[in-house]
């Protein structure tokens, strides 16, 4: 998925935790921050969608997030984990997919979204709608 696609997704879930477990909204600069991070694999080709696109990089960043005091509570630590995951979630369905176990090759999740493509775009609509449909209710 393109940046902005993972920025709406992180934001719909963030919304809806947000609700249902009364997180401020001032947190929401670590979930953005979770979405971001799987894509600094990005100008190593060879290894996009595998080096940051794992659960042991989620982790490996929550140990040192905790472990410096960026993230001062478990709050953080769970909103930041929901940016990062939602990042996969989004990944997981376009063709190339991802190898959450990495550098483990099995199991492999990809769907049928193509990165930039009409799906893509309609699925973003899909959210941009829940997003204000979810805003109404609050």
């Amino acid at each position: 998925m393109e940046k902005m696609s993972h920025i709406i997704l992180a934001f719909l879930v963030l919304v809806v935790f947000g609700f249902i477990l009364n997180f401020s909204i001032y947190m929401a600069i670590f979930a953005f921050i979770g979405v971001l991070i799987p894509d600094l694999d990005v100008k190593f080709r060879k290894y996009h969608r595998k080096l940051f696109h794992n659960i042991w990089i989620l982790i490996l960043f929550l140990f040192l997030g905790f472990s410096f005091g960026i993230f001062f509570n478990r709050e953080v630590g769970i909103i930041f984990s929901i940016g990062f995951i939602s990042h996969l979630i989004g990944d997981s369905l376009t063709h190339k997919g991802i190898m959450p176990l990495w550098p483990v090759k099995k199991p492999k999740f990809n769907g049928p979204v193509k990165t930039g493509g009409l799906e893509e775009y309609l699925i973003v609509l899909i959210l941009l709608i829940l997003i204000y449909w979810a805003g109404t209710m609050i």
